[in-house]
């Protein structure tokens, strides 16, 4: 089943942001936890416990270096059981000049490390790739690398990544993803998430080419206004059908 969430704008008002996501249809968000914290401004602390006060349903996207799986990932979890949620996403990350060849290599002895927890606590997790800005697991070869030594982790696809459509084949045919990130983006550009309106992103096309077997989460990494957000949706569905 297709669901639609959107990544909560973490600098608002946190019911409203989800009287937002009830007004329009969404179905969940998507909330980020960097370093051991939950991304929130304008939220009352502790923090879990109003989210789970509130009752909306969300799945965390945690930006964690290789290092920070081993640092954060059981505190990560635990949150994810606190909610009594079974899903988490997880984007890697690395400080840019020290990115060498073993940075892939790190990561695919981090995940699968990671995957036995998971797997224990019952819970699936998605790993997503990175644009050319991030310098590792961007690539065809490094994400085969990875998805070859662990078969249990599953790949979050973000769309806005790809530097054109051919490279958005090779992401798919490495491993199918049941879980997307969608913005807008110019192929001219190295890195954009825009709204859907905006970019060369054709996501009709990307739905009925590429993506026409998907069955699972499609959230929306648009932080612009309420129309944007809108309308962004709206493209999403006609693609979808």
């Amino acid at each position: 089943m297709i669901t639609i969430g959107r990544t909560i704008r973490w600098y608002n008002n946190y019911i409203d942001e989800v009287n937002f996501c009830k007004e329009n249809g969404f179905d969940f968000m998507q909330i980020w936890f960097k370093k051991g914290q939950i991304v929130l401004d304008n939220i009352p602390e502790p923090k879990i416990e109003y989210i789970k006060k509130i009752c909306f349903p969300v799945i965390f996207h945690a930006v964690f270096t290789p290092a920070d799986i081993d640092l954060y990932g059981d505190t990560l979890l635990d949150m994810v059981q606190y909610l009594g949620d079974t899903e988490v996403i997880i984007h890697p990350v690395y400080n840019k000049e020290n990115v060498t060849e073993n940075t892939e290599l790190e990561l695919i002895e981090k995940t699968v490390e990671f995957s036995r927890k998971v797997k224990s606590r019952g819970i699936t997790w998605y790993l997503e790739n990175n644009s050319i800005i991030d310098k590792f697991h961007y690539k065809k070869e490094e994400l085969l690398m990875l998805y070859n030594a662990d078969n249990y982790v599953e790949q979050l696809l973000d769309v806005a990544h790809i530097d054109n459509y051919e490279h958005l084949k090779e992401i798919i045919d490495v491993k199918y993803p049941k879980c997307l990130h969608v913005a807008g983006k110019h192929f001219s550009k190295e890195h954009e998430h825009l709204s859907l309106t905006q970019g060369d992103i054709d996501y009709n096309l990307v739905f009925k080419q590429y993506l026409q077997d998907f069955d699972g989460r499609i959230i929306l990494e648009v932080v612009d206004t309420d129309e944007e957000i809108i309308k962004s949706k709206e493209i999403i569905e006609k693609a979808i059908g």
